[in-house]
């Protein structure tokens, strides 16, 4: 077993435990009314500054660039906990992160016990790499945004109902949360369409077979999200509404991200 080995496995197994106990601490202070935050954060940044070791040894090998199904999906779980513990030091959003930092931990270890199969790719361009960062930036918002889309779901729901859950007093109110919600994709939208416009630029053949339901998955996805904001803005779109079409345009950025993957990898290989 190599050092590098080593290093991966131990850093892994150490950023799933934090992950745990950041998700322990938000269960815990969720259910007693009284979170931590700091004990939160704490923990929260530990998982990712152990797990963004885990990530990069496992990403940037002697061979090239490693970005198989399972890297790309603990990649993308990293910039999602990162993003979010780190809007957490000047928001509470501390709550937004419970179902993200269980599954972040599912994600590394499965990335300890799965090898990606495919060969790393070598000789990138400076262009193709700005294109691939930019890409798992603009994912990772997206989802964070999916991740906004259910609580304000679960507050309509409670409200609707009468059914004040202590999930309730720990959130912001409804308003700053879908204000909060159109902030993030907003941003994602920027990112998805710098992601698309370096593809077009730096991407060989971009409707190439291998390369097509990706292509198309992701371009229907930027649509769903631009009408979105555009009919927030002229026709007022919110609440569930906005829910469902997050919802949507995010399954389609996941079909084609990882959709295509699964099958060029699993399926075709």
């Amino acid at each position: 077993m190599t050092l590098a080995t080593i290093i991966i496995t131990s850093t892994g197994a150490l950023a799933a435990i934090c992950y745990f106990i950041a998700t322990y601490l938000l269960v815990t202070g969720i259910k007693s009314g009284q979170l931590n935050r700091t004990a939160t954060r704490i923990a929260g940044f530990a998982g990712v500054f152990l797990h963004g070791i885990n990530v990069y040894l496992t990403l940037f090998t002697e061979n090239g660039l490693q970005f198989g199904i399972v890297t790309a999906t603990s990649l993308v779980a990293w910039t999602i906990i990162a993003i979010g513990t780190s809007n957490a030091l000047w928001r509470d959003v501390e709550p937004l992160l419970a179902p993200a930092y269980p599954l972040a931990a599912v994600f590394v270890i499965t990335s300890l016990l799965f090898t990606d199969q495919t060969e790393p790719l070598s000789h990138l361009s400076n262009g193709m790499v700005t294109h691939i960062l930019v890409s798992i930036i603009a994912y990772s918002i997206i989802a964070l945004a999916l991740c906004q889309a259910i609580f304000i779901w679960i507050q309509n729901y409670q409200l609707k109902h009468r059914h004040i859950h202590d999930i309730l007093h720990l959130l912001p109110p409804l308003q700053t949360m879908e204000s909060s919600l159109f902030d993030l994709i907003s941003t994602g939208l920027a990112l998805l369409s710098a992601a698309i416009i370096t593809g077009l630029i730096y991407v060989d053949d971009i409707f190439a077979q291998h390369l097509a339901h990706k292509t198309l998955f992701t371009l229907a996805s930027w649509c769903v999200f631009a009408l979105l904001l555009t009919g927030k803005y002229l026709w007022g779109w919110r609440g569930m509404f906005a829910v469902k079409w997050t919802l949507t345009g995010f399954s389609l950025l996941l079909l084609g991200f990882f959709g295509s993957k699964v099958v060029i990898e699993l399926l075709i290989a």
